[in-house]
């Protein structure tokens, strides 16, 4: 038994005693990974024995039944006494032996598609940053001098500085069947530095045209070197041709070698090689542009702006060889970048309403009627709010430092950036026309037409119905699914059965990243994660079977696909069924002797169930009880919007793409429990903030705590904290408040705030605040369910009939791109977050909100600071 087995055997034993589920389950994947680096993971004996200590266990801690400990340990024993059986260092290769077409399981990995996901593949979908050419913005200074006969003249500069370099190093290492170490290894290096200077000087005089001349200078320098480094361990004659000796051992099967450890090897088995590849690349690019304006030699105006852009990144490949095999493939890598400006003015943000275009459209659509036509206005409003909020945020991922973290491999997924650009384009078109029918139906989507046999007919034997196409067993899915053409082009997915949109997902060809995003945030509007997971579950398990290399593929990206649902499942979803259906997949896996991906699989299903809140840690403190109370006046306006920030960025990260949906479909409080956190988060802040103004006893010190919480407001709008910005907004502004008599300053200090709660044009005004903002940001989340309820309600779940000739229940998707509209860019939003520690002191002081009187109190204390004008009715 290896010490890695042994130990975890050892320390799982232990952990039995403190009856902790987390304690547990972290140790049998520790047990799971050790057994499966160390042991021969084909033994039949071993994989049953893993698989009958994974399920004793997860009824225990998964679905929390009674379970003897006993039996447990003495799993515990059979899976050691068994790794000592089977070590993985007296693993042989297995013989070629070809599988039967009804085989039940399959003994041996699928071996990679070397083409399916490489170094250089991931690189081409990273979409490295391209700096274009920067043009600040200055200001347009005037001359305010009498004098019209000067001369002025007008200097611009625009320098640009790139430096760039990559270095790509390749090495392998082939282990000979004599034990010897063939290493190759090949370094390449470039590196390209280029300058160049524009001036442009304008001058111009009175009564004369202006004259510009431009001075251009450019240097480039390249420098490449290149390197070969070749070593053979372990002998002393080195050949021109390192692999010659190794090639004419293949060829010659009778020829016995002794291995490095003294073992013989059997004949012409060929040796194990790895291939790894390395690639470094660095850029720099610095721009500066300054511009100079004087009359008469007198300087009117200078500006100066410089911006410098820089990136890294660093990717690694390695591939491992049994013989001509390809048997392993591993890769990791980051990208960084970063952007600095400094001294340019930014340039004027001006939010558009919608085109025209879209109005014109629905009064075709929906005749006359002036309701309809707001309506789909206001609908057209709000999707485009969205995609332009989608594309601040991409301007803003330029300005910020962001690093991007990759791997890949033959049992795992690739992350990387997602592109976007085109979401535009995609919600142009909102009505049913230009769809391109499918190619092809189910069963199921058309009325199966049953002729009445005829009399000479009778005595015919009944022919069996043939069963119904599954899709799921389908390699492609094109045929199935609608689309929207324009000029012939299939430009992106319209609709389709539920079967052909999940199959369109997990397929190697045809599809894109940007419609598995939306299909993965959007799906629970059409099927259950329950439900999903089971489909992809049975589409693997087929495809696995299969021995040729797009059904392998296939199989890859269905459990890609299953692992994002196991990361992105809600805590509401997590019940016995799904916990079940995972299990039951990881045991099939261990069966298939597939470790890897159980691993994986149970792995991100372990870090889910951990995954629990309280929302203690964010508004409770561990200090004691202060001797004096503090005051509203005792904290700094920053410092206490800097806390609320703290605390609405905690919980806003909490809120899962599924809750948002869920709500606007049915408000069902046990689904989106973080989303009710945060909403209430948001009242109990308002009500708080009421009860702070409504309970002094005097005007004067009303209108003291009315002034602190507008500077209040302005720092939260400043940090671009929408939610509790918002919430003392409508605070200051709901009646009880609004009614009373204020100063001439509260009001004038209100002037700017108050037109951001406007509702006219469905919140044009917020829309156009939000979309200008910096991040991070915290936005307010009533308008996002608004939006969504107005999309749910709508938009039809399916495309009409006479749209598909004839088909039913075809998924319009078009409804589920407009909320990928919605929720992705949100989701966007938590990408960035607040560098704000905890502050005790100020959290205790808020003590949760809760010091705050109800609804009526607060009309009571109203009416008793300006009684109501109303005369009492007089009885006749």
């Amino acid at each position: 038994m290896s010490k890695e087995i042994d130990i975890s055997i050892r320390y799982l034993e232990n952990v039995l005693s403190t009856n902790n589920s987390t304690l547990i389950l972290s140790s049998t994947a520790a047990l799971l990974e050790a057994v499966s680096k160390n042991c021969n993971t084909t033994d039949v004996e071993l994989k049953r024995s893993l698989i009958s200590l994974l399920r004793i266990i997860d009824k225990k801690c998964f679905l929390n039944q009674e379970v003897d400990v006993n039996q447990i340990k003495f799993s515990l024993q059979e899976v050691g006494k068994l790794s000592v059986k089977c070590p993985k260092s007296s693993q042989k290769a297995a013989p070629d032996v070809k599988k039967k077409p009804n085989a039940e399981f399959r003994d041996m990995e699928p071996i990679p598609n070397p083409d399916e996901e490489n170094i250089d593949n991931l690189l081409n979908q990273l979409n490295l940053k391209k700096v274009p050419s920067f043009a600040p913005a200055f200001p347009d200074i005037k001359d305010d001098s009498d004098d019209e006969n000067g001369v002025t003249t007008k200097q611009k500069e625009e320098e640009r500085a790139e430096q760039h370099g990559q270095k790509v190093c390749e090495e392998e290492v082939v282990k000979l069947p004599d034990g010897r170490e063939i290493r190759m290894k090949k370094t390449k290096t470039v590196n390209v530095k280029q300058t160049s200077k524009h001036v442009t000087i304008s001058t111009k005089s009175a009564n004369m045209p202006e004259v510009s001349r431009t001075f251009m200078n450019a240097r480039r320098g390249f420098d490449e070197d290149e390197e070969e480094e070749n070593t053979n361990f372990g002998s002393s004659n080195l050949r021109s041709d390192p692999f010659e000796r190794f090639r004419s051992m293949l060829k010659d099967k009778d020829e016995k070698t002794e291995a490095v450890e003294g073992e013989s090897a059997e004949p012409g088995t060929p040796g194990s090689s790895s291939k790894s590849k390395t690639i470094e690349r660095t850029s720099e690019v610095s721009q500066k542009v300054s511009e100079k304006k004087e009359k008469d030699g007198r300087l009117l105006a200078e500006h100066e702006a410089s911006k410098l852009d820089k990136s890294n990144l660093f990717a690694k490949q390695v591939d491992t060889y049994q013989g001509t095999s390809l048997i392993d493939r591993k890769g990791e890598g980051s990208y960084e970048e970063s952007t600095l400006v400094r001294n340019a003015l930014p340039r004027d943000s001006q939010v558009t309403t919608p085109p025209r275009m879209h109005v014109v459209e629905y009064m075709k659509m929906f005749g006359d009627d002036k309701k309809n036509n707001e309506n789909e206005y206001l609908k057209g409003t709000t999707i485009s709010s969205y995609v332009r909020l989608n594309s601040n945020l991409t301007t803003h991922e330029e300005q910020f430092k962001k690093k991007i973290q990759f791997e890949f491999s033959t049992a795992g997924t690739s992350s990387t950036t997602i592109d976007l650009d085109n979401l535009s384009d995609l919600l142009n078109q909102t009505d049913f026309n230009c769809l391109r029918p499918p190619n092809k139906f189910l069963e199921e989507d058309t009325p199966r037409i049953v002729e009445l046999p005829k009399a000479i007919d009778w005595q015919r034997e009944p022919t069996s119905v043939p069963p119904e196409k599954d899709l799921l067993l389908e390699h492609d899915a094109v045929d199935y699914v609608i689309f929207r053409e324009k000029e012939g082009k299939v430009l992106e997915v319209r609709g389709g059965p539920k079967d052909a949109l999940i199959v369109y997902a997990t397929q190697s060809t045809h599809s894109s990243l940007l419609y598995q995003e939306a299909f993965l945030i959007t799906f629970r509007t059409f099927i259950s994660a329950l439900e999903l997971v089971n489909k992809l579950i049975k589409r693997y398990l087929y495809m696995s079977l299969a021995n040729d290399s797009q059904s392998e593929s296939i199989a890859r990206h269905t459990f890609s696909v299953i692992v994002r649902i196991i990361d992105e499942v809600t805590q509401y979803e997590l019940d016995f069924d799904l916990i079940t259906s995972v299990t039951s997949f990881v045991y099939r896996l261990i069966h298939d002797g597939n470790f890897t991906y159980s691993r994986i699989l149970r792995t991100r299903l372990l870090d889910r169930i951990k995954d629990s809140f309280d929302i203690q840690t964010v508004l409770g403190t561990n200090l004691c009880k202060p001797k004096k109370p503090h005051d509203l006046f005792d904290f700094k306006s920053a410092d206490i919007a800097c806390q609320l920030t703290y605390i609405d960025s905690q919980l806003y990260h909490r809120i899962e793409s599924a809750e948002l949906l869920w709500w606007s479909q049915e408000q069902n409080e046990k689904k989106s429990k973080n989303l009710v956190n945060f909403t209430e988060q948001f009242n109990n802040l308002s009500f708080w903030v009421r009860t702070l103004i409504i309970t002094q006893s005097t005007q004067k010190e009303r209108e003291r705590h009315m002034m602190k919480f507008v500077k209040i407001m302005k720092h939260l709008r400043e940090m671009c904290n929408f939610n509790s910005y918002l919430a003392i907004l409508s605070a200051i502004m709901s009646t009880p408040l609004a009614r009373l008599e204020w100063g001439k300053n509260i009001k004038d200090a209100l002037k700017e705030h108050t037109t951001v709660m406007d509702t006219s044009q469905s919140y044009k005004n917020y829309r156009a605040l939000l979309q200008t903002a910096k991040p991070p940001c915290v936005p307010y989340i009533g308008i996002i369910l608004q939006d969504l309820t107005f999309v749910h309600a709508g938009n039809p779940d399916t495309i009409p009939t006479d749209r598909c000739n004839g088909a039913k229940n075809m998924i319009n998707f078009l409804k589920r791109w407009n909320q990928f509209a919605i929720l992705d860019s949100i989701r966007k939003l938590k990408k960035w977050n607040y560098d704000i520690k905890k502050n005790d002191i100020i959290v205790q002081y808020f003590n949760g909100f809760k010091d705050c009187v109800d609804e009526e109190r607060t009309w009571q204390l109203s009416h008793q600071i300006k009684p109501s004008n109303r005369k009492p009715k007089t009885q006749s």
